[in-house]
């Protein structure tokens, strides 16, 4: 995950989902309370294009937006 505009959040996000991921109650408080809904949801978007930018290329929103687009049909 090389392209980022914004690595602080990129880490907050990987912080929030680990603790999504483990079911971790106390560090998802801790987070939220320290941070804020709207930044953790800004920071779990930053992740999100980081992994779709490194795993699908520069297009990687298009292929997603295209996938999901012909699966509604």
């Amino acid at each position: 995950m090389t392209h980022t505009e914004h690595p602080e959040l990129v880490r907050l996000g990987a912080q929030y989902l680990r603790a999504y991921a483990d079911g971790d109650a106390v560090n998802l408080y801790r987070l939220a309370d320290a941070w804020g809904a709207a930044d953790l949801c800004a920071a779990a978007c930053e992740v999100a294009l980081a992994v779709i930018h490194a795993t699908a290329g520069p297009r990687g929103l298009d292929v997603v937006s295209e996938a999901f687009d012909g699966s509604r049909r």
